[in-house]
């Protein structure tokens, strides 16, 4: 009894770090601490022979520590201490390995109550939403702890979570737990939609595909692109639906042409994106090995940008950041900065490929599946959010990523060694 409660304390704590990190500003980043917490008391519980990475996992956890590592070089060639990037390497160079062996250690019959976290944030975030506009669903809502951008990037994810969580139940009726996964995708994905985030839908034909992967198997490949094809376009005539939606895609449009043709410094949605890249890409273009060292040296950069014309006085004055993690991380870190980042999204997402078109047993498939929307959407995301803004989404990437990877791992079994599994009843 002793050494379960520690096990469900744990697994508590798993399934409420992502309504926490939709409903509140700082829940987040302590749900983050306790499991780092819980890992190593669940560390020093175990037998030692099992406190070691399983191989077919070091290549993972290898990916997590090079965002360290870039910082590291970056502030040595620069001479200048960014807290944030070191905030940001530590939780993913400890939380990785740390998490992935708690997670190995409780085993899959326990961990996978977890994704109950992901219905009730599903749903929590979905009434938040429709909260904050009722009754005018024309509105943009303002909502808490992040803005409408990343929110509803978030609530993507946690809708697409959701679906894939199907193979793996959660409830003793079969029946009930499909519908219960199927309802919450559905109000989750209208959720999403009315918060009006116009990036989150070009990571959807990736999260079509892994769908299709993952329920059919490719044993068609022709019905399979056509399946893709006829999804894709009625979750485009879905989102159509909203006219308010509809017309911010199509100020994509306007904003990119007077951005490109009539006026290169105008502070709309869009050409503040385009003026912060150019201006980002010039800083790395100085400093391509180890960027400008720190976020005070990005502002600094682009104060200097804002003098030669270059970008608006009011980008110059209310942005630190470039609103995209790739070229956020060229620019400070340089170019091991942004090999980091790369490698961050898709060492884990090929990890997760691999399994889920190799492996034959549905749940793990499932959590295989659930692993690379991860990495593939926070990779789509950070092209048009700072996705790793704050620490609370950096310590959300890393917990997902090692839940996936301890849910999908096909481990051979440890010799007997006549003690209990701890995931055991």
């Amino acid at each position: 009894m002793l050494k379960r409660t520690p096990i469900w304390l744990f697994v508590s704590a798993l399934a409420l770090m992502p309504t926490l990190m939709l409903s509140t500003s700082t829940g987040g980043s302590k749900a983050y601490y306790i499991l780092l917490l819980g890992s190593l008391v669940l560390i020093l519980m175990m037998p030692g022979s099992q406190r070691a990475i399983q191989r077919q996992d070091r290549l993972l956890c290898a990916a997590f520590a090079l965002p360290l590592l870039a910082a590291i070089v970056s502030a040595a060639a620069n001479h200048v201490w960014s807290d944030v990037n070191f905030e940001r390497g530590f939780r993913l160079a400890l939380g990785a390995p740390l998490m992935l062996l708690a997670m190995q250690y409780i085993g899959q019959e326990r961990l996978r109550h977890a994704l109950w976290g992901v219905i009730l944030a599903g749903v929590v975030s979905t009434a938040c939403v429709v909260a904050l506009i009722f009754p005018d669903f024309t509105e943009r809502p303002l909502t808490p702890a992040f803005n409408a951008v990343t929110y509803g990037n978030l609530m993507l994810l946690m809708a697409v979570i959701a679906l894939f969580s199907i193979p793996i139940p959660l409830l003793p009726n079969a029946r009930l737990d499909k519908a219960v996964k199927l309802l919450t995708t559905t109000a989750t994905f209208i959720g999403f939609i009315l918060t009006q985030t116009r990036s989150g839908w070009i990571a959807l034909p990736i999260f079509i595909v892994l769908a299709l992967v993952l329920f059919t198997r490719m044993r068609h490949p022709l019905r399979l692109g056509a399946a893709l094809l006829c999804l894709l376009l009625g979750v485009l005539a879905l989102g159509s639906l909203n006219p308010t939606l509809r017309d911010r895609a199509e100020l994509i449009l306007s904003e990119t042409s007077e951005c490109m043709t009539d006026n290169a410094t105008a502070d709309t949605s869009i050409c503040v994106r385009l003026q912060l890249w150019r201006s980002s890409l010039e800083m790395a273009a100085r400093h391509p090995l180890t960027g400008v060292g720190s976020g005070a040296a990005f502002q600094q950069s682009l104060r200097e940008a804002q003098q030669r014309g270059e970008v608006s006085e009011y980008v110059a004055s209310n942005y630190g950041e470039p609103h995209n993690d790739l070229i956020e991380a060229v620019a400070v870190n340089g170019a091991l900065g942004a090999i980091a980042l790369l490698l961050l999204y898709f060492v884990p997402a090929g990890v997760f490929l691999r399994r889920l078109v190799t492996l034959q047993a549905m749940p793990l498939r499932a959590a295989a599946a659930m692993g690379a929307a991860t990495c593939l959407g926070f990779a789509i995301f950070g092209q048009t959010e700072l996705m790793f803004r704050g620490m609370r989404t950096v310590g959300f990437y890393v917990v997902l990523v090692m839940l996936f990877a301890a849910l999908s791992s096909a481990r051979p079994a440890r010799p007997h060694t006549g003690a209990q599994d701890p995931g055991a009843a």
